[in-house]
């Protein structure tokens, strides 16, 4: 087997990191698993320091650069890069672009392949970028106090990034306007599901669903739909079989399951707790029916008080039947929850994996649903778990790694 693991990372001009978080990646991993041992094949050096997210298509890799200032210049905007994968699984640097907005957060792709789909996630509080276009058509770049939007790109047929074909910004903030990253607007993932896009937006507490016109390339906004307030949707999986969406939170240990429509409403179905009972005897998830917070206020969520857990990734077997979500929690140590899908609406939780350190930023479970890959970014490790029923057992290896943050198997087309 054949891993692609993304970090997080300083530029090479060794400038302090304009993304959200730090570390010392140096780009792209190349790992490969026997079923035994984990090891380090190559490195594909990142020119433009961290990779937070990367995405497949067939023979071709695109990694998402978190950066606010991709080209050197400052609040110039994120980046996108594109690979191709060479048969002895190197990378070959095909070529990049900015995203058009700070900080991009992920990628996706169009149904028809025509089309890379990127969120940007903004800069929580500082001024940034803001493309506009002029009388000739031609994007602009003007600063503005923070924007996150989607931006569309052309996808040419030798994998290369090609234009800007529409980007669609969006406003506003969710209820910890006066902190904890909800001041603006920010999304955070975006993934297709036939005819529909669906993105995260953690800084207005909604999950936004948009349809792409295949022909042009030109999106349409075709609903804004309101999770629980204050509590940021940040990652989220399809089931899948069923039009189901299971939403993680990122300001509060929870997700949520919903039911999604073809007109792009969401129901709510269930919401589940991402950590041990125990845990909300101390810190009780809150209900809030006010729309936001007082200016005095106290902040309790997870991005202002290091004791509490704060959710990171999620992901579901290929066969259904299980669903895991990673908690993150700096005063402590981080963990792996296992849940078991009863139908596709409902689950019940199975296990806690505690692991060995405090920030899981993200993990993966191989394609045979029989292990388990978890990047720890403070301790510069992946830790690899077998599964047994779906449950994550002892540890069978592990391997240093600086600065993970992301994880892609190579399957073979």
């Amino acid at each position: 087997m054949k891993i692609y693991v993304g970090s997080i990372g300083e530029p090479l001009t060794k400038k302090k990191q304009s993304g959200s978080i730090s570390g010392h990646g140096e780009g792209i991993y190349t790992l490969s698993w026997d079923g035994k041992q984990l090891h380090k094949q190559f490195t594909t050096y990142a020119n433009q320091a961290s990779v937070i997210y990367i995405s497949r298509n067939k023979n071709y890799l695109y990694a998402v650069n978190e950066v606010r200032n991709f080209t050197g210049l400052n609040g110039s905007g994120g980046g996108i890069s594109a690979y191709a994968i060479q048969k002895d699984h190197t990378l070959h640097f095909l070529n990049a672009s900015i995203s058009y907005g700070s900080r991009p957060a992920f990628i996706s792709e169009s149904e028809n392949g025509k089309y890379l789909l990127v969120a940007n996630h903004g800069s929580h509080s500082s001024v940034t970028c803001h493309y506009v276009q002029n009388d000739k058509q031609e994007w602009i770049l003007q600063r503005d106090f923070d924007d996150s939007s989607i931006a569309v790109f052309e996808k040419h047929d030798d994998g290369t990034i090609g234009n800007l074909i529409d980007l669609m910004q969006f406003k506003g903030h969710g209820y910890w306007c006066h902190g904890g990253g909800q001041s603006t607007s920010h999304l955070h993932s975006i993934k297709v599901r036939g005819n529909l896009i669906f993105a995260c937006n953690r800084g207005t507490d909604e999950i936004e669903v948009l349809r792409l016109n295949e022909q042009t390339g030109k999106l349409t906004l075709l609903q804004k739909n309101h999770t629980q307030i204050a509590y940021a949707p940040r990652y989220f999986t399809f089931h899948p079989k069923e039009n189901i969406l299971y939403v993680l939170f990122e300001n509060y240990p929870a997700l949520a399951i919903y039911k999604y429509k073809e007109d792009g409403t969401l129901i709510h179905l269930q919401t589940c707790k991402t950590m041990p009972e125990d845990y909300y005897n101390a810190f009780p998830l809150p209900h809030y029916t006010k729309q936001e917070a007082d200016i005095n206020e106290t902040n309790t969520c997870s991005m202002a008080n290091p004791n509490r857990a704060m959710p990171s990734d999620i992901h579901i077997s290929t066969n259904g039947h299980f669903l895991y979500v990673s908690n993150r929690r700096f005063a402590s140590f981080g963990t792996i929850m296992t849940y078991k899908i009863l139908d596709a609406s409902h689950i019940q939780p199975l296990s806690t994996l505690c692991l060995n350190g405090k920030d899981p930023r993200g993990f993966m479970i191989s394609q045979d649903n029989q292990y388990m890959f978890v990047g720890l970014l403070d301790k510069d490790i992946i830790e690899v778990y077998k599964l047994m029923d779906g449950i994550p057992s002892a540890k069978i290896d592990e391997l240093t790694i600086s600065s993970p943050s992301c994880f892609l198997e190579y399957i073979h087309f």
